[in-house]
């Protein structure tokens, strides 16, 4: 999960919507008032920190996909704190809370059992087809297993499988 915003990301919100809205965006925040040390309007820096606080609870992701919402719910004007919160919300994950009076569904052993095995069976095959394997169904081994392994592995290796196979099939029968 993505940490929660700062400063100077908080900075970056305002100067994408700047770049967005225009002087819309500094016309709603500043007042005039010049911060001796800073250089900056008072009013900006107070908006600032105000977003700041108010996005707190947010990660930066869900504040980077808000941002991208913006040019589609707010055509005209900036949002203000409460509407970008809003939109914000709509990336929040959703909590889960049981809720006491939900019935409970309990499963059978034997059915527990079985699910068990079918995970286990399909982690099996999930790791022996990463790993360039092949499933052989009992009865099946031999020969052409064999060929398909040989395959996987001559194409693994950049080669040409066709030709490998044919030369293969050509010296079984000769042998």
């Amino acid at each position: 999960m993505s940490k929660a915003i700062d400063e100077v990301q908080v900075k970056q919100i305002f100067m994408l919507l700047h770049g967005m809205y225009g002087n819309s965006v500094l016309d709603k925040y500043r007042i005039g008032q010049v911060d001796e040390k800073t250089g900056e309007d008072v009013g900006m820096a107070t908006a600032r920190s105000v977003w700041l606080n108010g996005l707190r609870e947010f990660d930066s992701g869900m504040v980077m996909k808000a941002i991208g919402k913006c040019a589609e719910k707010h055509k005209t004007f900036p949002p203000t704190l409460p509407e970008f919160r809003d939109l914000c919300k709509l990336f929040q994950p959703t909590k889960w809370i049981q809720q006491p009076s939900a019935p409970r569904l309990e499963m059978s052993e034997a059915l527990r059992s079985e699910q068990a095995e079918r995970t286990r069976q399909s982690i099996a095959q999930i790791r022996l087809r990463r790993e360039g394997g092949v499933s052989v169904k009992p009865g099946e081994e031999g020969i052409p297993t064999l060929h398909v392994l040989i395959a996987k592995a001559v194409g693994l290796a950049g080669g040409d499988e066709i030709r490998t196979l044919m030369q293969l099939d050509e010296r079984r029968e000769k042998a």
